[in-house]
């Protein structure tokens, strides 16, 4: 299976300008070609359109969500070209961008799998409502969107319908969550491994979990969602909204090959890099080595015909 780049230019989701530069700063930094190192064929599919609003205009269409009508076009064609992309084959990387991205990835990869999970790496819960949420940011919405709580416009993007089940969500690295989305999603059937339950077990025990449900549950496919403020603050400078008490490189490493073992895989979002707010580029030189990372284990488990 070949990896298809896709970049998505915005920072709509998150109002905090410099996401949108991610995609073309990584691109310049040879991204394609280190993937292409890997040894796994790489297309750079280009960027999905993202439309140019004036900040003045970012609640014009709705009062509780910023730059509504961007946030809904951007991930209806990111949709199309990620249910695309799968049917020829063609693993999508997700190149972001803010996280308010995963809403259209998610619905064009559960075109493909009659039981979809979601792994998401995260220091936020990123499960908030359009009324739930003090800034009204989509990125921070997107993961409870996809399980179909919010806006029913969001909910309903590419198709109608809930997009995964709570079940099927397994969220990592959560250590700053807003008070009305921790209420969500303890109410939830959300697979929650925050900062208390990782610091207690472990990630292997964590991801041995992850795997043991994922074949109970009967899921047939996965898409990985990974926002690098995942990673400590101290870490990664080019990110908007960092949270001490991170994880290190090495651990995101480790999680990402360890779920490539279950075969079955199917897409990838990597968001949240800001250029604008990197120190020396050292954020930068950090998701380059996170992508190549991945490809390598992409390529290797790529030649072996995988089990759980």
């Amino acid at each position: 299976m070949k990896i298809g780049l896709i970049g998505v230019p915005t920072y709509h989701g998150c109002d905090n300008t410099g996401t949108q530069y991610g995609p073309s700063k990584l691109r310049n930094s040879k991204i394609v070609e280190i993937i292409g190192k890997s040894g796994v064929e790489v297309i750079d599919l280009g960027d999905i359109h993202v439309e140019e609003i004036n900040e003045a205009d970012k609640f014009k269409e709705e009062k509780n969500i910023k730059y509504f009508n961007s946030i809904y076009n951007t991930n209806l064609e990111l949709a199309r070209q990620i249910d695309s992309s799968l049917e020829k084959d063609i693993f999508p990387l997700i190149l972001g961008g803010d996280h308010s991205i995963a809403i259209g990835s998610i619905s064009g990869a559960s075109k493909h799998s009659k039981n979809l999970g979601i792994v998401w790496i995260d220091a936020h819960g990123d499960f908030n409502t359009e009324i739930s949420s003090p800034s009204k940011n989509s990125h921070g919405m997107s993961l409870g969107v996809s399980c179909g709580h919010g806006d029913s416009r969001l909910v309903n993007l590419y198709y109608d319908g809930i997009k995964v089940k709570e079940e099927n969500i397994f969220h990592i690295g959560g250590r700053d969550i807003d008070s009305g989305e921790q209420e969500l999603i303890d109410s939830s059937k959300v697979n929650m491994y925050d900062k208390k339950v990782i610091d207690k077990i472990g990630f292997t025990n964590v991801l041995e979990d992850i795997m043991k449900k994922s074949k109970e549950q009967s899921i047939d496919g996965i898409h990985i969602s990974l926002d690098i403020d995942f990673i400590d603050k101290y870490l990664v400078e080019g990110t908007g909204t960092r949270v001490a008490g991170g994880y290190t490189v090495e651990d995101t490493k480790y999680i990402l090959s360890t779920l490539l073992e279950t075969g079955i895989i199917k897409s990838m979002d990597f968001v949240e890099f800001n250029p604008r707010l990197d120190v020396d580029n050292k954020t930068l030189e950090i998701c380059k080595d996170l992508i190549s990372h991945f490809s390598k284990s992409y390529a290797r488990e790529e030649a072996y015909t995988c089990t759980y």
